[in-house]
């Protein structure tokens, strides 16, 4: 029988499983981006815009979103994916389906119509991930300015 994923708000007492998972993915540790990150959140985000996966007792992914009106000249109230993470260890077993699926049915309920994100075009599998949960190539245009020249 498998196990059932848990998705709950997020809360500053993650802080230490979310550094921990991006430290045993990337190598480097980010303490204090993350707890920035995360006050950003509770103070500026609604609480149903960033959640936690638990699996096993402990937190095993994350999704950082959040809502605007009328941003970049779209209409109405959309929702952002911003960022979404899930244990190396737990990779595979739905826990970023589940995250999705919470984020996705809650901005339905605050009568949110669109979601969005950006990925980079080199990820096949995260443009396979979101093509899988009914993600489209959007209509806007990225445009971006290199300082560094």
């Amino acid at each position: 029988m498998a196990k059932t994923i848990q998705i709950r708000s997020l809360e500053k007492g993650d802080l230490a499983a979310i550094v921990n998972m991006e430290e045993r993915q990337t190598g480097v540790a980010r303490p204090d981006y993350w707890e920035k990150r995360l006050e950003i959140s509770e103070a500026i985000r609604p609480h149903w815009a960033s959640l936690v996966a638990e699996l096993d007792n402990r937190v095993v992914g994350f999704i950082l979103g959040r809502a605007g009106e009328h941003e970049f000249g779209l209409p109405g109230t959309v929702a952002w994916v911003e960022m979404l993470g899930v244990d190396p260890a737990y990779r595979r077993r739905g826990v970023a389906e589940e995250l999705m699926e919470q984020f996705t049915e809650s901005a339905e309920d605050h009568g949110i119509k669109t979601i969005f994100t950006l990925i980079d075009p080199n990820r096949s599998d995260l443009q396979q991930f979101f093509s899988k949960l009914g993600f489209d190539h959007g209509k806007m245009v990225h445009y971006q300015k290199d300082l560094s020249s």
